[in-house]
């Protein structure tokens, strides 16, 4: 990776598959054991319903019991932890591309940033706000279709 001389934003990369494994790894590896923690939590907590109890009672399969019944009901929580933790997935991009010299909005923010180009910068907050607002509309939205009490059946 080399950097251009054009401008203070430009930055060259070769674009290829291999140069977004490092970067990628960096910023799952931060997040992949607050989820491991969550998604066990949460089918542990499935697991002890009533109904999960009942259908091992009534000879059901436990894959049956536990991919039907028990991580769809897990999958709610993890939606909301989800779209809660784009916020640092965001940041965290813009530090990423500066570390490893990749183009992106998170390395034309911190140029920006350091040669006081407000417009610039407030533009990008702007950006990401409306990012973390249309994801947050998302989970919203997934949680009216996978969570059957929000379902309104209209007026009563």
């Amino acid at each position: 990776v080399t950097a251009d001389t054009k401008g203070p934003y430009v930055v060259s990369s070769s674009g290829s598959l291999r140069d977004l494994i490092l970067p990628a790894v960096t910023l799952a590896f931060a997040m992949s054991a607050k989820y491991t923690r969550q998604v066990r939590t949460a089918v542990l907590e499935e697991l002890k319903q009533d109904y999960v109890i009942g259908a091992r009672a009534r000879g059901i399969k436990e894959w049956r019991i536990l991919w039907l019944n028990v991580f769809p009901n897990a999958l709610l929580p993890l939606i909301t932890m989800l779209g809660l933790s784009l916020g640092n997935l965001l940041g965290g991009t813009a530090v990423v591309e500066v570390i490893f010299t990749y183009p992106g909005l998170g390395n034309l923010a911190v140029s920006a940033i350091t040669t006081y180009d407000y417009p610039l910068v407030q533009g990008y907050v702007l950006w990401i706000a409306l990012i973390y607002m249309a994801v947050n509309l998302a989970v919203d939205l997934a949680y009216h279709r996978l969570d059957p009490r929000l379902r309104k059946e209209g007026p009563a």
